[in-house]
């Protein structure tokens, strides 16, 4: 493992439980800076995050300047600055640009492409212009790789690619070399969430769950929040009773890094959506809007059918909306 690489600690090896100490590990001031940014980033911690980022965006080391970037734009979205969000991702931009024209090396160009896609495509935005990213991705380190694995997938599941999104998750969690616990949360939760579009409830079940027990141990909240309305209701199913201390706390953030998100992604429908629903309503909306019946809904989240009932009423009214199809107009798609 090498901290000299862009978002270090994603890239580090550990054991659950020992992120801080793997922070404070890192010999190099900058590096671990970076690596600390990171770390506040998926406990949740954004506006600690930012403050770091913030400081190594001119930096004329391509892989803190990109690891800054790429923690600017997110921690933004959480805190509702997507003027400063959209900065982080004008700078990544140019510098891929630079790049490409002028590589100054292999790596560095491997390293802008990855944060080329890590920007888009976890946005859900267009990368139709960038390189390809799979073909760089073998010259990245290990942990970094791992995660390009998520992202690829990621593509996949946008183009409803759900089978073979979920063999680049399961091949990459087979073939790793060491353990690498915030790659490794987020290939479960892709994993999760293309089992609950292939309708394997269970295994979707299955996957959280070994993505959770991964994250609470050093209460990676980060990729549950991102991936909250995707994971369609798993996490109220599976966590909201067993783990409420840590599900609350994660609850208090869902709504604003989707509002964030929304306001880039689709900021036509997303402020009606994210403003008006507690995350519990968000989830119902979410199955709801993908034609799941109210007695589907209530087995799902251990609710009656007449909760649900009563909990569309009350997002219909939130919405002003007549109908359960009029959802899909706000949902994330």
């Amino acid at each position: 493992m090498s901290e000299y690489t862009i978002l270090p600690l994603i890239n580090a090896a550990f054991q659950p439980g020992e992120a801080k100490k793997m922070v404070d590990s890192f010999e190099d001031r900058d590096f671990q800076e970076i690596a600390r940014a990171e770390y506040y980033y998926f406990t949740g911690q954004a506006e600690e995050c930012n403050h770091i980022a913030e400081r190594y965006l001119m930096s004329h080391n391509i892989k803190l300047k990109m690891s800054s970037c790429l923690l600017y734009v997110y921690s933004n979205l959480t805190l509702g600055r997507e003027a400063a969000s959209r900065k982080g991702l004008r700078e990544i931009q140019e510098c891929l640009e630079k790049e490409t024209k002028n590589p100054s090396s292999a790596e560095d160009r491997a390293v802008s492409v990855f944060a080329g896609y890590m920007s888009s495509v976890l946005l859900h935005l267009s990368v139709d212009e960038l390189p390809d990213v799979e073909l760089y991705a073998v010259t990245l380190p290990p942990g970094i790789k791992l995660f390009s694995a998520y992202v690829i997938a990621h593509m996949a599941y946008l183009k409803g690619e759900y089978g073979r999104a979920l063999g680049i998750c399961e091949a990459a969690l087979m073939f790793r070399d060491d353990v690498y616990p915030i790659s490794m949360i987020y290939l479960y939760c892709m994993i999760a969430m293309c089992q609950m579009n292939l309708k394997n409830q269970q295994k979707a079940k299955d996957a959280l769950m070994l993505a959770w027990n991964v994250a609470k141990e050093d209460e990676f909240l980060e990729p549950f929040i991102e991936h909250h309305g995707l994971l369609q209701g798993l996490l109220e199913s599976c966590i909201r009773k067993e783990d409420s201390k840590l599900y609350n706390k994660l609850s208090d953030k869902v709504i604003a890094f989707s509002r964030g998100w929304m306001s880039i992604h689709n900021p036509m429908s997303g402020n009606s959506v994210t403003d008006a629903l507690s995350t519990v309503e968000f989830s119902i909306a979410m199955l709801a809007s993908r034609d799941w019946n109210n007695q589907e809904i209530a087995d799902y989240l251990g609710f009656s059918p007449n909760t649900v009932k009563t909990y569309l009423s009350r997002i219909y009214e939130k919405m002003n909306i007549n109908k359960r199809d009029e959802l899909k107009n706000y949902m994330l798609k």
